[in-house]
This record gives C-alpha cells, sequence and structure tokens, in this order.
C-alpha cells in the first residue's frame, strides 16, 4: 500500500473549501487533508470539512520548511498578492507546490506548467500553451495553442483563450470571456465576464465589453493586485 502524502491548505474561505473539496473527491486515495492556516479564524477551531485551523499563515511559513509536508494556496483572489509572497517564500525553503486537476481536464503534453495551480472540469490547456505558477481555471475554462499565461492568473468558467493570446501574471478573466488569437492584455488587469477581447489590453485597467474596452483603473476593493501590494510580488517569480 502507497502512504499518502500530506498536504495543507493556506486559506479557509471559499477557495479554501473548493481546494478542500476537490481533494476529498478526486484525491482521497493521494493526500491527507491536515487542515488550514488562515489570519482569520482562531487556532485550534474547526473549518471546512472538520478539518482543523492550525494558526495563522505566519505560523505555515515557520512550520512548513522541512515538514515533508505540501502546501495549497487558496488565500483568495483579493489576496492574490499575499499568496505570491508565501508561495516565494516557501519554494525557496524547498515547500511543494502541487497542480491539482479535476478527472476530466486535459492537458496538451506538450503544454508547460508551473505549480500551484487548480484546474476543474472540463478545463483545457492546449499544444505548446505556457502556463505560469499558481494558475486557476474554473470549470470548462479553455487555454488554446501556444497561448501563454502568467503567474497568478485566475479564469472565470467557460473563458476562452485563443492561439497565441497572452495574458499577463495577476489577471483575473471573468466568466465567459473570450480572448481572440494574438491578442494581449497587460499585468495586473481584471477583464469582466462575458466580455470579447478583440484586440490588446493594457496593464492595471479594468474592461468589460464585446468589445472588451477600459472602462477605469484598477484599485484598491477590485480584485487584482495594484499599487504597492503589486509593486511587493515584483520578482518573486524569479526564485
Amino acid at each position: 500500500m502507497v502512504e499518502k502524502r500530506r498536504i495543507r491548505i493556506f486559506g479557509a474561505g471559499v477557495r479554501g473549501a473548493v481546494i478542500a473539496d476537490l481533494l476529498r473527491w478526486h484525491y482521497a486515495d493521494t493526500y491527507d487533508i491536515d487542515g488550514f492556516y488562515d489570519d482569520g479564524k482562531p487556532q485550534g477551531s474547526r473549518s471546512h470539512f472538520d478539518f482543523p485551523v492550525l494558526g495563522p499563515v505566519v505560523r505555515g511559513l515557520d512550520e512548513m520548511p522541512g515538514s515533508g509536508v505540501e502546501a495549497f494556496l487558496a488565500l483568495g483572489t483579493y489576496r492574490s498578492w499575499r499568496s505570491c509572497q508565501v508561495w516565494a517564500a516557501l519554494s525557496k525553503a524547498g515547500v511543494q507546490f502541487p497542480n491539482l486537476f479535476a478527472p476530466s481536464v486535459r492537458i496538451s503534453p506538450s503544454a508547460k506548467l508551473g505549480t500551484g495551480g487548480f484546474f476543474m472540469d472540463g478545463a483545457y490547456v492546449g499544444a505548446f500553451a505556457n502556463v505560469g505558477h499558481l494558475f486557476g481555471a474554473h470549470a470548462g475554462a479553455i487555454v488554446e495553442h501556444h497561448a501563454t499565461i502568467g503567474d497568478n492568473v485566475l479564469l472565470g468558467s467557460a473563458v476562452a483563450i485563443a492561439g497565441g493570446a497572452g495574458v499577463a501574471s495577476h489577471c483575473f478573466i471573468g466568466t465567459n470571456c473570450t480572448i481572440l488569437p494574438e491578442v494581449q492584455i497587460g499585468r495586473g488587469t481584471l477583464v469582466g465576464a462575458g466580455s470579447v477581447v478583440s484586440r490588446d489590453l493594457p496593464g492595471g485597467i479594468i474592461a468589460t465589453g464585446s468589445p472588451a474596452k477600459r472602462r477605469r483603473a484598477v484599485g484598491a476593493d477590485d480584485e487584482v493586485p495594484h499599487g504597492a501590494s503589486l509593486s511587493e510580488v515584483e520578482g518573486l517569480f524569479a526564485c
């Protein structure tokens, strides 16, 4: 009998629940979940599926190196900048971050994937696509051939990124968006649900519509890193 691996989840919010459910549902023979690190819940309390809260995120940073336990970052969209910091610190310390796949996911053998990503049912990554670290693809999201996706990018359900398109790091592409071939989206941009991106978009904006147009600059209440938080994660993924 193969001994199961142990994993701890950073973040006990909505995304933490989704990841714990995915692990219990499709990885029950592979992983034992030790519990969650979370800043908003008391240490020793019980969280999703009755797993314990092990302490705040800083405790995880202290305890994970050398433990032999794997980690998954699920701090949520609004704190994705913090996930980048935790990923960089723990990666340097040798902690492993798995990619998690629902059974119906299809990944081309020529595609390149980073670490710490989740791929929900029906997600697809095509030939020679290049996907960065801390990627999230909700149900039915498609990344076509030769597309390039940066680090810390989240795709909503049924997003379609066409061949040769590019999405820079720290972007959030909303549900049912379409990005046409060769179009490039700049760093830290949020594209609203149902938009069609037919021409390049700069970084640091919110864009919506068909064709997608700039509505305003991203701000503190938006679901992508900006300003000081974006500056803090510069260069982290080079480690």
